[in-house]
Parts: C-alpha cells; structure tokens; sequence
C-alpha cells in the first residue's frame, strides 16, 4: 500500500470513529422541552387553600442541594410545599426584590427560584434552564443566570439572553404573613 492510499484510508476512519462524539456534542446544546410544553400555564390553587395539616415550616438552603422540604403537603384538592420565609436560608425574600434559589423538592428536582414581586406577593419558578437543563440561579438585579450556557432569564422567567427560547415553568403561589406556600401538580 502506498503512503498516499494509507494516509486517506486512515483519514476516513478517524472521521467515522470521531462522528458520533461530535454529534453527541451539538445535541447536547439543543432546547430540552421534556415536561416543559405548557409552562405558560402555571397551576390554580384550589379556592380553600388546599388545606394542609401538620405541614412542616422551614425552606431549602440557599446552594439548591438537599431537600427544601418546608412540608411537603397535600390534602383537600391541592398540593404544595410551604416554607416560612423568616427561617434563616430565605430570610431575603422579607424584601421586596429579594431572591433565592432553593434545592430539589417534592414539587420539582430542580428546585424553585423564589422572588419576593411585592409586599403580599412571591413569585415560584422552575431552576430548570429550558435550554439544557441545568440548575439557574438566585435573581440579581432582576435576571437570573444558567452556569451552562449563559441563559438569562427576567423575574416573568421569560428569557432576556443566551441560546434558550421558552420561559421558565411558573408556579403559583400564597403568601399570608410569613408563610409561602408553592402550589403544584403531583405527577
């Protein structure tokens, strides 16, 4: 076999064994929309609150890891976890533009970003990033950030910047005193 014949027979097979990573690799950056179609549409609370007994108060920690637990409850016709928002790890939703973003739960393994719109109000998203998947971060200023890629997200959860194209999954959510409750859907 002459030089030139082994060096193009060993060109196309180094690109034939390389193909599959490289197209692993741009598949990995597409819009992962999994779970995510109807994340416009964020559940309604039952009109008596869902009624709850023995639900614990606390919340997550602020790093997203463990559970933020806060009680899992459910009973009446709704289901949610509820957090008192004076506990230590989410003491800054007390002010108005205060943010945090919990650890996995009940409700989503992801977590929940929190953030405190008004004085009676907190609003409930997903950490989930609809571009890849990954964990966002706490609202600063106003946007929060994927470590992945760069998404960014305002407080709506619609998207400001980076590759993803759909908002975050919204959750609804009461806030009576200093006690949150974060409303969903058992799957």
């Amino acid at each position: 076999m002459k030089r030139r014949d082994f060096i193009q027979t060993s060109c196309k097979y180094a690109l034939l064994c390389a193909s599959p990573f490289a197209l692993s690799t741009l598949q990995s950056c597409e819009d992962s929309k999994a779970d995510y179609d109807d994340n416009n549409e964020p559940y309604v609370p039952p009109i008596d609150g869902g009624g709850s007994s023995g639900s614990n108060s606390g919340g997550g920690d602020n790093t997203g890891g463990g559970d933020t637990g806060g009680g899992d409850s459910s009973g009446g016709s709704g289901t949610y976890l509820e957090y008192d928002i004076t506990s230590s790890n989410l003491q800054p939703l007390l002010a108005v533009g205060g943010s945090v973003a919990t650890g996995s739960n009940a409700a989503d393994p992801n977590g929940f970003l929190l953030y405190r719109a008004s004085n009676t109000s907190v609003l409930a998203f997903t950490r989930r990033c609809t571009h890849a998947g990954s964990s966002v971060g706490a609202f600063v200023n106003g946007v929060s950030t994927c470590p992945s890629h760069r998404a960014k997200f305002d407080i709506s959860g619609s998207v400001v910047g980076g590759p993803a194209r759909s908002a975050l999954k919204k959750y609804n959510t009461t806030l009576v005193g200093n006690i949150l409750k974060v409303f969903y859907v058992e799957s």
